[in-house]
């Protein structure tokens, strides 16, 4: 495998492929460091060219980021990478690209989209439907039958209710609760959630 990415995120799961026994080829960086990965394993900016057949994995939270990457790489892309102390059902989807992490659990017949993080302790419940792009931050949980768009972030320890919808590019803050179903990007937060006005740029 060789990770895309060599912040923090990167750090996290380059100790997951070891726990897993998955040998990590290098690292493509754009940036001129310092990094959380061994120096040596630097391959340099992205280049299709360098091992063109390892499948890669794009170690960045940003969505945004993550998801324009996705559209430029070449190299094919990585099967999901799981922690081996998340819980991850059999019956559940995920598509390549995804990462799971410590304390996380997956259940029965949910569907995670390409490229998306569901960080450490976050839960989605069975039948609930991830998009691409998205990241469930620590603790965050999406109920059984929710459903939420591509690239959103769900902020730590948010809850998305049962059967409610979160649309695409929203951003839910940290500790809220979703009752009602948000459209497409909207911000909200508070318990119960509320949109929030956005403020023009001055």
């Amino acid at each position: 495998m060789i990770l895309y990415g060599a912040g923090d995120h990167a750090l996290g799961l380059w100790e997951i492929c070891q726990l897993q026994g998955i040998p990590v080829e290098g690292f493509f960086d754009d940036g001129p460091g310092p990094f959380t990965l061994p120096q040596e394993k630097h391959l340099g900016p992205y280049d299709a060219s360098v091992m063109p057949d390892v499948p890669l994995l794009i170690a960045i939270t940003d969505n945004t980021i993550r998801r324009n990457l996705s559209l430029r790489v070449k190299h094919p892309i990585a099967e999901a990478l799981v922690h081996p102390r998340a819980y991850v059902s059999s019956s559940a989807r995920l598509a390549p690209g995804v990462v799971v992490l410590a304390g996380a659990v997956v259940h029965s017949r949910a569907e995670i989209g390409p490229h998306t993080i569901i960080n450490s302790g976050a839960v989605v419940e069975h039948f609930a439907r991830i998009g691409a792009y998205c990241h469930l931050s620590p603790g965050a949980i999406a109920a059984c039958r929710s459903g939420i768009g591509d690239s959103c972030f769900i902020g730590a320890g948010a809850i998305v209710v049962p059967y409610t919808e979160v649309g695409e590019g929203c951003i839910v803050g940290a500790g809220s609760l979703v009752l009602r179903s948000l459209p497409p990007f909207t911000r909200a937060w508070g318990h119960p959630a509320h949109p929030q006005e956005q403020k023009p740029n001055l």
